[in-house]
């Protein structure tokens, strides 16, 4: 009996992510598509980052689709409901920057948000420390001696990998980000002292 039940709430679950992936896919290509007639020759630089985004949204939006025939599990479905609502969080944020309106979600993980306000509110004994660049150079995957604008990149690569949104909901890399962050400035700061001085 029990099974079943499952078994049915299950196909139930699986027919609405599949209605929502579908109302998402078409609200993406719609905004696309209006987004080059209504932004792209007021606004180019807004309308190429946000074009990127909602290209990047249709990928994982197939991505989701393929998992949601492969999940045999109610749990499974449940977890791509989540991260299905990420995605439609997202969408909203996008879809607002685009047209400047107002957001009808509020998205829940803000990475931008949440590193100013860590930024702001560590205390020292919570900020990540580094004892030398070397350290910090290798937290962030680069090698001693490589330039701000590769460092940059490496570190702007790294962030969006463990962005929540992007790992379906899940905060864990929060430490991680954190390390990331304290790493990156650490090299800044050097770089930047080292620059005062030899002026």
């Amino acid at each position: 009996m029990g099974q079943d039940h499952d078994h049915f709430k299950a196909m139930e679950l699986r027919k609405k992510l599949r209605d929502r992936v579908g109302d998402l896919q078409n609200r993406v290509g719609k905004s696309s598509a209006e987004a080059f007639e209504q932004v792209f020759h007021e606004r180019m630089d807004t309308y190429f980052a946000q074009q990127e985004r909602l290209e990047e949204m249709e990928q994982l939006l197939a991505q989701i689709i393929g998992e949601i025939d492969q999940a045999r599990v109610l749990d499974d479905l449940k977890k791509l409901s989540g991260r299905l609502n990420f995605l439609e969080e997202h969408f909203e944020e996008i879809d607002s920057q685009l047209y400047n309106r107002p957001m009808r979600r509020r998205s829940r993980f803000n990475l931008f948000d949440f590193l100013r306000q860590w930024e702001s509110n560590a205390t020292p004994e919570a900020r990540p420390e580094f004892s030398s660049e070397a350290e910090a150079y290798q937290e962030l995957g680069m090698e001693p001696g490589a330039t701000m604008r590769s460092i940059t990149a490496a570190f702007r690569r790294l962030v969006k990998e463990l962005h929540p949104d992007r790992r379906g909901g899940d905060r864990s890399t929060e430490p991680k980000l954190r390390r990331l962050v304290a790493a990156y400035e650490f090299i800044k700061r050097k770089s930047a002292a080292r620059q005062a001085f030899s002026r």
